[in-house]
């Protein structure tokens, strides 16, 4: 049994920033506690400064795993909606059964938000999102983008995060 959590929350949670008079930032704590927890490396820094690189209407879904198969994954949508001021994307992980350690932290993540919008939890709460079919997806504000699903396997062992 797979079990699932999905998050709408501002790209900025997923960052801390120890000096507020200082650019520098790390992972945030409680995201890298999700991440160690379910083994799995997201290269949050480079997905973050991408992001506010990138125009708006656009940003792919980045799926993050360590094996291949239905396995435990960390999922992030990284669209930028024209219209959205809190830079809010969606971001969910799944893990191979219900793991109790995984909800509280996912509920702590969420709960420790400044600005989110959305949690959910479930056996199949990112099934739409994962959905291979679903790719590429169509946005269109003054020009037309094509979402697409990028899967990442074994990031740790060879990171090189293409667009």
């Amino acid at each position: 049994m797979q079990y699932e959590f999905n998050i709408t929350a501002s790209i900025s949670e997923l960052v801390w920033y120890p000096d507020e008079l200082s650019d520098e930032y790390r992972v945030h704590p409680n995201f890298q506690a999700v991440m160690d927890r379910l083994g799995i490396a997201v290269p949050v820094e480079e997905i973050y400064e991408r992001y506010f690189d990138s125009p708006v209407n656009s940003g792919h879904v980045l799926v993050f795993q360590e094996m291949e198969g239905p396995t435990s994954c960390i999922v992030l949508d990284t669209y930028r909606d024209p219209l959205d001021q809190l830079d809010m994307i969606q971001m969910g992980w799944r893990s191979q059964g219900e793991d109790h350690e995984l909800r509280r932290l996912s509920r702590k993540f969420y709960d420790e938000c400044e600005f989110a919008v959305r949690y959910q939890e479930g056996q199949s709460v990112l099934s739409e999102k994962l959905r291979e079919d679903r790719y590429p997806r169509t946005f269109r504000y003054h020009t037309v983008f094509e979402q697409r699903m990028k899967r990442y396997v074994n990031y740790a062992n060879s990171p090189n995060l293409k667009e």
